[in-house]
């Protein structure tokens, strides 16, 4: 089955960068357009008043709305550079920035962009961080449009909850 399109989500961590490194050896190995996206999570513009129903500081949502463009700049600055290497290297590629929940976001760019496969890094959480946290990738494969690669770091081992 022919690989038009790979979608490879990323939060620029070392885990996800493993996983670009199998998303762009598929795309060679298919001559598949990659479409590196990354997903920004919205700032909530939480403030705190003294006042019982007192109003929103005008400042601090402010404050709150560069903190969240600076992040934005810079991670499309970091899709930019890793879409600049791979064009360079000789593949079609792309960068999405989106802001929202990250598997709502992909799982959305998938649809959308018609993607044949999903490229991502899973982080290997267990435990209580699992469940409080969630797993983005666990939900992505369970929802997904098209067939969902999931990547663990080499450096993440495995372990089952009933080792010691």
């Amino acid at each position: 089955m022919p690989f038009n399109k790979i979608l490879a989500p990323t939060d620029f961590s070392e885990d996800s960068n493993h996983a670009l490194q199998y998303a762009e050896e598929l795309a060679r190995k298919f001559g598949s357009e990659m479409i590196v996206m990354h997903v920004a999570q919205a700032l909530a513009p939480v403030t705190f008043s003294l006042d019982p129903g007192g109003s929103a500081d005008p400042l601090a949502l402010e404050t709150i709305g560069r903190i969240a463009e600076e992040q934005r700049l810079a991670a499309q600055r970091e899709l930019d550079r890793i879409v600049h290497n791979l064009r360079d290297s000789g593949l079609r590629a792309r960068s999405l920035l989106r802001v929202g929940a990250a598997f709502v976001e992909i799982l959305t760019t998938a649809q959308s962009e018609t993607a044949d496969l999903i490229v991502m890094a899973t982080h290997g959480r267990s435990g209580l961080a699992h469940m409080l946290l969630g797993s983005v990738a666990d939900r992505v494969v369970a929802k997904a449009p098209c067939p969902v690669l999931t990547v663990r770091h080499p450096d993440r081992k495995f372990r089952h909850p009933l080792d010691k």
